[in-house]
């Protein structure tokens, strides 16, 4: 992978991060999503205007943080 590419992969991992709220211990998962948003965007045709989509509304750590929190009981 290409310096330019991990870059663009890094910058859109953060902002997923940062969207969702700096949730701890997603950061494979924000990864993954961003290379594949940055994926679909290399591919897209010349002209075509492709706008990578809400951080919120996509991938395993969007799904990770929709997951009911647990409750601990009180003893």
């Amino acid at each position: 992978m290409s310096q330019e590419n991990d870059d663009r992969i890094r910058e859109r991992a953060h902002a997923i991060w940062e969207a969702q709220g700096h949730p701890e211990g997603l950061a494979d998962e924000h990864w993954a999503q961003a290379a594949a948003e940055i994926a679909a965007l290399d591919v897209t045709a010349p002209g075509e205007a492709v706008e990578l989509p809400n951080p919120l509304a996509t991938g395993a750590a969007a799904e990770e943080l929709a997951k009911p929190k647990r409750r601990k009981k009180a003893i």
